[in-house]
């Protein structure tokens, strides 16, 4: 047995130290003066595998407030005060773009800690276990039964749903003898408007077997939620809330309003799990936008979130987008208030040239791609081509460096903003304003 002291955390939320053997190590949920027990043994030539055998002194925390927490995957820094959360995942952002790229963050804190999520993704197992992964454990679920991060509602239709379930010991998906059919429960509950929708993905197929029909009466019966909606994919996808669905109640989504407009939310799309959260960047872009309306450019547009809040008053609004559902609701929520909309399938082959966007030195683009970036084309294009205003929103600032670098010498940064919409998680969103030169 070996011995490693905790010095300092990741950006993160992971201990770090380093082992007897010389290499830089970490642990989740371990904190700056926690000794660890741990084993090094052989795994190849010349790699050495580090084992965590258990705590020979851990410091005492503070301030948690789940049962779960430590084994659940869904926080990893309830143990950490939040002021020095926001500390550790600001700086090394915050350091970077003004070394890298000059650009000045200014950082803003969550107002609202706890039970912030809209959104939660329950996996099924049998047991019946109703929970999430665990830490570093993708095929373990850690049975919860009260999340302390979304709605305390949520947490009651949780334990409805859980209560149904106990009942049916043959329903929950078995990932080895593939028995039982539901895999997923997913809860939404809307911030502004508290619409809630309840969603069961089951394998395709089970809506023959005999508990299926007992399970629907009891939902229909025992829930809360004023949309339920059951779904059904590939036995071996691990995907939740998507595939065929069939209506139980309601509607197939919720209906969410964020500053007076009224957003329609698929049961199977994407929407901000903390809307309130997210409101400063949105009070940002509209603080900043010209008074010269020409050409509004809203590229990975999804369901056409930032259009319907800023297009007004924009002479052409051209959207683009690739899923084919956020195509389908952008084009819902659009078209009726503005009929010059135009709604492309398209992101990346559009943005070769500048000839399918009219005035676009004028115009402005507001893009808000996912982790990975807008990638190496698009960045190119808003060189080369790109208006006079772009407003870059981002939940990944490693990805959203990247493509400024690439665009960065035909722009301004004028300012940007750095949040944090899911404490207790390394996660942050940012948004930052560009004038061309």
């Amino acid at each position: 047995m070996d011995k490693i002291v905790i010095d300092s955390l990741t950006s993160d939320f992971l201990g770090q130290g380093i082992a007897p053997n010389g290499k830089k190590v970490s642990f989740p949920y371990a904190l700056p003066g926690d000794e660890l027990a741990i084993e090094i043994t052989s795994k190849r030539r010349r790699q050495k595998k580090i084992r965590l055998l258990g705590y020979i002194q851990r410091a005492e925390w503070k301030g948690v407030q789940c049962e779960h927490f430590g084994t659940c995957g869904g926080c990893s820094a309830q143990h950490i005060s939040y002021d020095k959360q926001t500390e550790i995942k600001f700086e090394p952002i915050l350091s970077s773009f003004a070394k890298d790229l000059s650009i000045d963050l200014n950082p803003i804190p969550a107002n609202t800690i706890y039970h912030y999520r809209s959104r939660m993704d329950f996996s099924v197992f049998p047991g019946p276990k109703v929970g999430l992964r665990a830490k570093g454990n993708f095929r373990h679920v850690v049975d919860v039964l009260r999340c302390s991060i979304q709605t305390e509602w949520a947490n009651e239709e949780l334990q409805r749903t859980r209560n149904i379930i106990e009942k049916f010991p043959n329903l929950p998906w078995d990932r080895r003898d593939e028995k039982g059919g539901l895999k997923y429960v997913t809860i939404r509950k809307a911030k502004f408007t508290n619409e809630s929708t309840i969603i069961f993905t089951f394998t395709e197929g089970f809506e023959t077997e005999a508990d299926h029909d007992l399970f629907l009466e009891e939902t229909k019966t025992n829930l809360h939620s004023d949309n339920i909606v059951f779904c059904y994919n590939r036995v071996k996808s691990e995907v939740s809330a998507q595939g065929r669905s069939v209506v139980l109640r309601g509607k197939d989504g919720h209906t969410e309003t964020i500053q007076s407009k009224n957003f329609f939310v698929p049961f199977d799309s994407f929407f901000q799990p903390n809307p309130e959260g997210f409101l400063p960047i949105l009070d940002f872009i509209r603080a900043r936008l010209p008074e010269n309306k020409q050409t509004l450019i809203d590229l990975f547009c999804g369901n056409g979130f930032f259009s319907l809040l800023f297009g007004k008053g924009f002479s052409s609004i051209h959207c683009f987008e690739l899923t084919p559902s956020s195509i389908e609701t952008a084009k819902r929520l659009l078209s009726s208030e503005f009929p010059k909309v135009e709604i492309n399938a398209q992101v990346a082959n559009l943005f070769i040239d500048a000839s399918p966007l009219p005035k676009i030195q004028d115009g402005v683009l507001i893009l808000d791609p996912p982790r990975a970036g807008s990638g190496k084309k698009v960045a190119e294009w808003i060189r080369d081509f790109g208006p006079k205003d772009v407003f870059y929103v981002s939940c990944n600032p490693e990805s959203q460096k990247e493509d400024v670098k690439v665009f960065l010498e035909s722009y301004t940064a004028k300012e940007g903003i750095l949040i944090d919409p899911y404490p207790h998680t390394p996660h942050t969103e940012s948004v930052i304003h560009f004038q061309r030169k």
